[in-house]
């Protein structure tokens, strides 16, 4: 990358870093007017629903950190190794330049989602859900700008072998990114868990604060259902690899290609909407609209590339 993109780079992963600091150092600054218990979770009205012990208040700042580290992480690997697509000098540096600079700007508004909260809980008063709905819908739009941006720079300097064949990297990364997501989507269920209650009295009580409330459908639901969706994707995840294996050992290129897009596809929206339910928001109709427009999409490209 060059000197430009790196100082933007700086400049962004540095104000992100200030911003969750700076919440961090204003909840410290409150500590010693809190009770030994306070609200440190909100439920889907912005309202309080876990009450806990003060350092529980430092869960944002704990979460908000290690995304940011692991964004700031995967830049410095960006920035140092190729990423294996067969395509010239100017795209690849066109294209590690545009994945860096979407992957600071997420980092960006994770800060501000997380330093907010923190100020919400320091301050003991309510969280604004249009504000954080707002920047979760920002968050997607410059993930889909990224991969739109990404999308583009692949396609114009790509090599023209690269056209018969998926390079080896976007394969692999294509079927190890759905498991990551997998994988984190279970740890965040883990850790919700214990807010969901156990007892079958209180799912009908609206009032409870541990009931799993659908945003969506305006309702409360078992928690166990949490565990079907999840099973439910592993499942289609599975046949998909399965495809996929089958469709490389008879080397059937297309058929790869799509399983190959459709994993991807499966794993970011799947992980993104099930964060929304642990964290009791509505799953937003854009995001349902540009799943199904690229799941389209990856069948209407496999199409004519049969013929």
């Amino acid at each position: 990358m060059n000197g430009k993109i790196k100082l933007i780079h700086r400049i962004l992963l540095t104000v992100s870093i200030l911003i969750l600091g700076a919440s961090l150092v204003f909840y410290l600054i409150k500590w010693g007017d809190y009770p030994e218990e306070i609200g440190v979770h909100f439920d889907s009205d912005g309202g309080f629903d876990v009450v806990a012990s003060k350092f529980f208040g430092f869960y944002p700042h704990v979460i908000g950190g290690i995304v940011i580290a692991g964004i700031a992480f995967a830049c410095r690997l960006i920035g140092k190794k190729r990423t294996g697509l067969r395509i010239s000098e100017k795209g690849e540096e066109h294209f590690r330049a545009e994945l860096c600079l979407t992957l600071d700007c997420i980092a960006l508004l994770v800060s501000l989602f997380f330093a907010y909260w923190s100020v919400c809980v320091a301050l003991q008063q309510p969280l604004d859900t249009d504000k954080a709905r707002l920047v979760f819908g920002l968050i997607a739009a410059a993930s889909a700008a990224g991969i739109i941006a990404e999308t583009v720079t692949y396609i114009r300097h790509r090599e023209k072998a690269e056209k018969a064949a998926p390079s080896g990297l976007s394969h692999r990364l294509c079927r190890l990114i759905p498991w990551l997501l997998t994988a984190g989507a279970a740890a965040a269920l883990a850790e919700c868990w214990e807010r969901f209650p156990s007892d079958e009295a209180l799912y009908e009580d609206p009032a409870y604060r541990g009931l799993v409330y659908s945003a969506n459908f305006d309702a409360y639901y078992d928690r166990k259902l949490l565990l079907a969706i999840l099973l439910a994707f592993l499942v289609l995840l599975t046949v998909l690899e399965i495809i996929s294996v089958r469709a490389s050992k008879a080397e059937k290129q297309p058929l790869v290609s799509l399983t190959d897009k459709l994993k991807l596809l499966t794993g970011v929206f799947f992980f993104w909407w099930f964060l929304m339910l642990l964290m009791e928001f509505s799953i937003g109709a854009f995001s349902v609209g540009a799943f199904a427009l690229l799941f389209t999409a990856s069948f209407v490209i496999y199409a004519k590339s049969r013929k």
